[in-house]
């Protein structure tokens, strides 16, 4: 028995397919690498400015904290000269208070009166010890020395001759006294009662 295929005979053809060439793909690559490349160049370019502004506000910052110190280190200077411009001016100030008062109670002294100790504070009391040949010029002496302005007040603590046992013809007249009473050398009116604040204190009170 003879078979006779009918079916027609189909013939396929494969061609080669469409190929991209290579260079358009390192042509990509490379501008993606440039765009890399100077977006990190642009980044690296501001993180330097960056860095160069904090160097100048840290320089900045640095000169003004010197400033502060400075000023502080003048402020200090400054209170110290004014402290040793007051220290050196209340000196002064009080040297031209004691030589008032020594020069007052000079002119004050009757000459037949002499001084041989002093003790006084100037703002506080005093004590002053000394010799004449009269009772009446321990008082004559009071009043006068109650006469300086710097004087609060006087007081008489002891007034007695001198024992002549064993002692010259001069030593057996001389009288001692001893009087005290409050000071201060903070400038005062002048006083127009020369007697207003004598006192007279009894020997052994």
């Amino acid at each position: 028995m003879i078979r006779i295929n009918l079916q027609p005979k189909i013939s396929l053809e494969i061609r080669e397919g469409f190929r991209m060439p290579l260079w358009p793909l390192f042509v990509i690559g490379i501008l993606i690498a440039a765009g890399i490349g100077t977006v990190i160049a642009i980044n690296d370019t501001k993180n330097l400015e960056l860095d160069a502004d904090i160097k100048k506000l840290n320089f900045a910052l640095k000169d003004f904290e010197q400033i502060i110190t400075e000023y502080k280190t003048a402020t200090g200077d400054k209170e110290y000269l004014q402290g040793k411009r007051d220290f050196v001016n209340g000196i002064s100030k009080n040297q031209e208070q004691w030589i008032d008062f020594f020069d007052q109670m000079r002119d004050r002294i009757p000459k037949d009166v002499w001084l041989t100790r002093f003790d006084g504070r100037r703002s506080g009391s005093y004590s002053i010890e000394g010799r004449t040949f009269t009772f009446a010029s321990i008082g004559f002496f009071m009043l006068q020395f109650n006469s300086i302005s710097h004087i609060g007040s006087v007081t008489l603590d002891q007034a007695a001759a001198s024992n002549s046992s064993g002692k010259s013809d001069f030593d057996a007249v001389v009288k001692k006294f001893k009087i005290s009473g409050s000071m201060s050398l903070a400038p005062k009116a002048e006083k127009s009662d020369n007697t207003g604040n004598a006192q007279r204190r009894k020997p052994g009170q």
